[in-house]
């Protein structure tokens, strides 16, 4: 296969008004850990919410920023189950790559139409664009919940996840928003860094089915 010919936008002005626009919202203050125990029935009755919450939409923005390159790229995620379609896009007609298929294997296509078949989607798209994007852990994080089931996580006044330190990653959430067609929170501004790589997501819309509202204890 031919190298993807999608030119990702240098780390510039773009880049640096966005990394700029997420750093003006602080996280809130952490809590202690008795009001952390007390809220823990509160992310309990959420995360399972969201767990249950298998198929969804959202559209926004991925600012990735290495040790040595940056750039950002619109992101477009549709999630059915545990199919994936994820079409990246780089700013100004620059190229387009899709994935499509659930997370060990999965139909990747560059912008010129070349195709290629991997069963290590995060390895290929790292060849495609010198990116290390963790894609099996990211539609877990991209909802507010951990991929793995022993992680460590501070939660934030409203029940939420405000930081999770999952596969050797730590996701910090600066903010939350509801989608329009459900009473719950998803998340809008999420900080994903390990080593010298941080990317920066911004959810600019959720669509999912109607859900019923969170159980109250």
């Amino acid at each position: 296969m031919n190298p993807a010919r999608i030119k990702f936008a240098a780390l510039g002005s773009v880049l640096i008004g966005l990394l700029a626009g997420c750093a003006q919202i602080p996280l809130q203050p952490e809590l202690s850990t008795a009001e952390q125990q007390s809220l823990m029935p509160t992310w309990q009755r959420h995360a399972l919410v969201i767990k249950n919450l298998q198929d969804w939409q959202c559209l926004g923005r991925i600012a990735i920023r290495t040790e040595n390159q940056g750039g950002t790229v619109n992101l477009d995620w549709k999630q059915t189950g545990d199919f994936s379609r994820i079409t990246l896009s780089a700013p100004l007609n620059q190229g387009v790559v899709e994935l499509k298929g659930q997370p060990h294997l999965m139909m990747i296509t560059d912008s010129s139409g070349n195709q290629e078949i991997t069963q290590d989607p995060q390895a290929t798209i790292a060849k495609l664009t010198g990116w290390q994007i963790p894609l099996a852990a990211l539609p877990d994080w991209i909802r507010g919940i951990p991929h793995q089931p022993k992680v460590t996580f501070n939660l934030n006044a409203q029940g939420l996840l405000q930081t999770l330190h999952d596969s050797g990653w730590t996701i910090e959430y600066e903010q939350y928003m509801p989608p329009a067609a459900a009473p719950i929170a998803l998340p809008k501004k999420i900080n994903v860094s390990k080593d010298n790589v941080t990317l920066k997501l911004i959810v600019d819309s959720w669509s999912v089915p109607p859900i019923a509202p969170e159980p109250q204890p």
